[in-house]
């Protein structure tokens, strides 16, 4: 019988590692104040499928892979923070314009690519997961491994579903002088995390 209190655990840690208000949640707000929430829902979808890749590497004790990911934390969290910058620079400069349909989907892939990569790339995510296993009791079998990687994708992509599902709903409030300014706050924040990320990097090689 399935382990109703790991999924709902499971769930909730998902949930948890999704909320809070960092460079991922900007870039998917953006993403929904311009192309709609099914834009949006792509872009937290990949996020999703990277909280579950970590979320199995921890419960099925991929050390190999672990270990590959954190001996190179700081190329990866370098190279992650460029692209940052770029996109940063791009919706700061970005003026708001009305996207087709197709031009969502057409863009999708790379959407869901650009969240998946970004996600990955920050290997302390990892740890996040190690240390949650600390207080967890050991996983008996493939099965609860399985389940709780599920678990977190689910919470992590609920978030996103509510938070898309709100900012669609309030962006056709949004006149377009409110939207410039938005794009240009959206933005600078995200350079600013980017460059803290660089900085940090510095300092520990």
């Amino acid at each position: 019988m399935m382990d109703t209190w790991l999924i709902g655990k499971s769930i909730l840690i998902g949930l948890a590692i999704a909320a809070p208000v960092g460079p991922m949640s900007l870039l998917c707000i953006h993403r929904t104040l311009e192309r709609g929430q099914s834009a949006g829902l792509v872009f937290g979808a990949g996020i999703a499928v990277a909280d579950g890749t970590y979320a199995a590497v921890a419960a099925f004790g991929i050390t190999a892979v672990s270990s590959a990911l954190l001996a190179g934390t700081a190329w990866i969290r370098f190279l992650g923070a460029l692209l940052l910058v770029y996109l940063g620079f791009r919706i700061a400069l970005a003026r708001p314009a009305a996207r087709p349909a197709t031009a969502v989907a057409a863009s999708g892939v790379g959407a869901f690519a650009t969240a998946y990569g970004l996600t990955i790339t920050n290997p302390l995510t990892i740890l996040y997961f190690a240390s949650v296993f600390a207080s967890f009791s050991p996983l008996s079998s493939m099965l609860q491994a399985a389940a709780f990687s599920a678990g977190v994708f689910a919470g992590s992509m609920l978030w996103w579903i509510v938070l898309t599902g709100v900012v669609a709903r309030s962006a056709h409030a949004l006149r377009p002088p409110v939207m410039i300014w938005i794009n240009r706050g959206s933005g600078a924040l995200l350079i600013v995390f980017a460059c803290y990320t660089l900085f940090a990097v510095a300092v520990s090689v």
